[in-house]
């Protein structure tokens, strides 16, 4: 008996790219798209900023009520609370209770527009490097690279946009607590508060920025090489 015609090796298409050449590319993906790349990352400072203003605020407050409530200095006290009930500010626990609803909403609604000015920002920045993505695939680069990258120029994005807003959320908040209460708010400045806050803002901007590439990263990498080539620029 004759020998069958010999069957052709398999070839592997897809290529495994380390960690280290995906960040290089989402860098230089960055700089080349600078200008889209601060849309991104203003959108992110924008809620941030306004997220840890609003923690900040309530975290300084919170200090003076229990300043009020335990302090031995009744003259002091009422001087603090006469400033701000003038302020417009909560002095009770219940009034506090009542207005942080109202605050989880206005937080909320912030993070979702951040939410969706980053998903729609990524989206479209899949749409105008089809090609890109195209020539990537059929030189072999696996689905995970195509994610990996637009997770970590995303994450470069949100990393950014995130300690600036926490900066500037911070230092507008205690400058203003300083213009309104003068040296009761620096007296009340709780350290340890702020700084757990800092941490749970950086921590939801983070998470904020991976969760609005997920789709477009997976979007991009389910995209059929040929047809991205298709695509007229």
């Amino acid at each position: 008996m004759t020998a069958g015609p010999a069957q052709p090796a398999a070839v592997q298409r897809q290529i495994s790219l380390p960690l280290s050449k995906a960040t290089e590319i989402a860098y230089k993906s960055i700089r080349l798209r600078l200008s889209r790349s601060l849309l991104v990352t203003s959108g992110i400072v924008l809620a941030l900023a306004f997220l840890m203003s609003i923690l900040t605020t309530d975290a300084i407050l919170a200090s003076m009520r229990d300043w009020i409530a335990t302090t031995d200095d009744s003259l002091r006290a009422r001087q603090l609370s006469a400033m701000m009930t003038a302020k417009g500010a909560s002095v009770t626990e219940t009034e506090a209770a009542g207005d942080a609803v109202q605050t989880r909403w206005l937080i909320g609604l912030a993070l979702l527009v951040a939410f969706v000015g980053i998903l729609n920002a990524m989206l479209m920045s899949v749409t105008e490097r089809f090609r890109e993505i195209g020539t990537m695939k059929c030189l072999g680069a696996l689905d995970g690279f195509i994610i990996k990258l637009f997770l970590i120029e995303s994450l470069f994005q949100g990393l950014a946009g995130t300690m600036i807003g926490i900066a500037v959320g911070l230092l507008l908040s205690l400058a203003a607590a300083a213009a309104s209460y003068g040296a009761f708010a620096w007296e009340n400045v709780p350290v340890g508060a702020l700084i757990s806050r800092a941490t749970l803002c950086f921590a939801v901007g983070v998470a904020l920025t991976v969760a609005g590439a997920l789709y477009p990263a997976w979007q991009a990498a389910r995209m059929q090489p040929i047809d991205a080539m298709r695509v007229e620029t």
